[in-house]
């Protein structure tokens, strides 16, 4: 996917999201078990939630990564595909945490990204203009989503918060001419299409 015009960056296939988190991860399970462990506590999480009565245990979860740092998550799913449940879940958290601790800068560039792909607001579901306390609060309702509501829904949500984000950099990286944010849009345009792919799997029930 291209920019038309000389004078907008050009997206390349990144590598994963936010390299900072990845290298803050003390280490990883043996690999022969790692990829069960990660399915299997993904599917604990989601279902112990989804079948819960108790509104304390869906806001535990909620607030898990901001609790942990990512790190007990990270060191399970972060290595597994956007194609699987604990990929997907990973990549949702990571979002989820980027925007509740960098709301004023994910303000700008949703403003900025919003304006070139306009479709993809209201499946956002942020307001018009945003404002950080609404930006954080939607997701929010989207990370609850995931596990009390429609997954499939929560992930395409966000999705399309990721891919107009990743426009709204590259807006921001070529006014400023910025390479570092040319490459953080590529990184979020690239999570955007994966988590937008979880979300078809997990509406076909192929999401394991």
């Amino acid at each position: 996917m291209a920019f038309s015009g000389s004078s907008s960056p050009r997206f390349r296939r990144p590598a994963p999201l936010f390299d900072s988190v990845a290298e803050a991860i003390p280490g990883e399970p043996d690999p022969s078990t790692s990829t069960d462990l990660a399915h299997d506590s993904a599917q604990a999480l989601l279902h112990g939630v989804f079948h819960s009565s108790d509104p304390e245990v869906v806001e535990r979860v909620l607030r898990l990564a901001a609790q942990d740092g990512l790190s007990d998550l990270a060191a399970l799913w972060s290595s597994s595909p956007a194609s699987t449940l604990p990929g997907a879940l990973w990549r949702l958290y990571v979002l989820h945490t980027w925007v509740q601790h960098s709301g004023d800068d994910v303000v700008r560039r949703y403003r900025a990204g919003s304006r070139t792909v306009p479709g993809l607001r209201y499946l956002s579901g942020f307001s018009e203009p945003p404002d950080v306390m609404h930006v954080q609060r939607t997701m929010d309702d989207i990370l609850r989503g995931a596990f009390v509501g429609d997954l499939g829904l929560a992930l395409t949500r966000a999705g399309a918060v990721a891919t107009i984000l990743a426009h709204g950099t590259a807006q921001l990286a070529d006014s400023d001419r910025d390479p570092d944010r040319t490459l953080q849009a590529e990184r979020l345009l690239s999570t955007g299409e994966e988590l937008a792919m979880a979300g078809r799997h997990a509406e076909a029930g192929r999401l394991d």
